[in-house]
């Protein structure tokens, strides 16, 4: 690598398996290892929080974790990105391990940069679940405060489908026509706002445990950008917004 004029790498993305492979027990010999040698020959360290495939043991244990489609089918362990952003084991467990390693690494010579997750959105950004039909209905009356409002933005009078309750409300899930663009726009809107709430997440752990080191997420990708607008009325950014790389 040396030769190769290599000056930074990016570690530990999709380790999470490895590094607590049951419940609360932790290997970090082999990170030791290869952090040390990377220190060692003048490499810097991007690491990464695992956050993106949890194990499978934490799926076996919580498996309401698995998002769900707007069809209903909960998607399987196997692949990277299946998380419900909404889940609270979810979020309980991408913080403990974050904490974990930012504890043991936040001061490593050789860490030099922080890989907060990995690609948001890709490939689910948005779960159907009914944890997220919860979130989501509290997500709108921050946003729309009134269902007076909400039907009103929505466009309700159309087809029917005004609401009398704030329960009466589900995501945009699969339905015999087509489905309101408005409800869809702002299920986005909510998907993009529940992604980026666990980015903040693990970025203050970061910033709290190892201040030297900027953390800024990998990417946030095309896809889900394509996929949530985070601009209008009532819109509560995050303090701070996700950038692009490639």
């Amino acid at each position: 690598m040396r030769e190769a004029g290599v000056t930074a790498v990016s570690l530990g993305v999709f380790s999470w398996a490895r590094l607590e492979p049951r419940p609360g027990v932790y290997d970090w010999a082999w990170l030791d290892t290869v952090l040390g040698l990377l220190h060692e020959a003048g490499i810097s360290v991007n690491l990464g929080t695992p956050t993106v495939v949890p194990p499978a043991w934490f799926y076996r244990a919580h498996p309401d974790a698995l998002p769900v489609t707007r069809e209903g089918v909960r998607l399987a362990f196997g692949s990277r990105g299946a998380i419900c952003h909404s889940n609270p084991e979810y979020r309980a467990a991408a913080a403990t391990i974050t904490t974990a390693l930012a504890e043991r690494y936040g001061s490593h010579p050789a860490v030099v940069l922080w890989h907060v997750h990995n690609e948001y959105g890709a490939p689910v950004l948005a779960c159907y679940c009914d944890t997220c039909a919860a979130a989501f209905r509290g997500w709108l009356r921050e946003r729309h405060d009134t269902l007076d409002a909400l039907n009103h933005a929505w466009g309700t009078a159309f087809w029917g489908q005004q609401y009398g309750d704030w329960e009466e409300i589900t995501p945009p899930r699969a339905t015999p026509s087509v489905c309101n663009p408005t409800q869809q726009l702002d299920y986005r809107r909510f998907a993009d706002a529940q992604a980026r709430a666990n980015f903040t997440a693990e970025r203050d752990i970061l910033h709290s445990l190892s201040p030297a080191s900027p953390s800024p997420p990998t990417s946030w990708s095309r896809r889900a950008r394509a996929r949530a607008s985070t601009t209008g009325p009532g819109r509560r950014r995050s303090t701070s917004s996700p950038t692009t790389t490639t």
